[in-house]
């Protein structure tokens, strides 16, 4: 009787299951956050709750691969990775909504700051909050 699986995680196909695993992770962290910033965008009244949930998700997926990057790159400094992830997220969020609504680029600065603090203060702060202490 065999006492290995054929998906063992020390198994050779170990890396691809991390890989796998990991960005599925960071797809559903990424949904969660879309779905936290376009109600935000929806009540300032950005857009539609509907449009403000997709380019939420088309925001967030692009900010969350370079994030995830800039997370794996700098995870023993969460003081330097968080405000840095944040700058970083307003940046390119900040330009894609741009793209989607190009006449009102203060009220997307704006609302786009609104809407990742909100994202930061409900569920990224918490999480490495409660992931780091016992």
């Amino acid at each position: 009787m065999p006492t290995t699986l054929p998906l063992a995680i020390t198994g050779p196909a170990s890396g691809y299951l991390l890989l796998i695993f990991g960005f599925l992770a960071l797809l559903v962290v990424d949904l969660i956050i879309a779905l936290i910033e376009g109600v935000t965008l929806t009540l300032l009244r950005w857009n539609p709750f509907r449009q403000s949930l997709t380019i939420s998700l088309i925001m967030n997926i692009a900010s969350g691969i370079l994030n995830g990057i800039l997370l794996i790159l700098l995870q023993g400094t969460p003081l330097v990775w968080l405000p840095v992830s944040f700058v970083i997220s307003l940046l390119i969020e900040g330009s894609i909504m741009t793209y989607f609504k190009r006449d009102a680029i203060r009220q997307n600065a704006i609302f786009v700051s609104l809407a990742n603090l909100a994202s930061y203060i409900l569920l990224i702060l918490p999480a490495y909050y409660f992931g780091t202490h016992p």
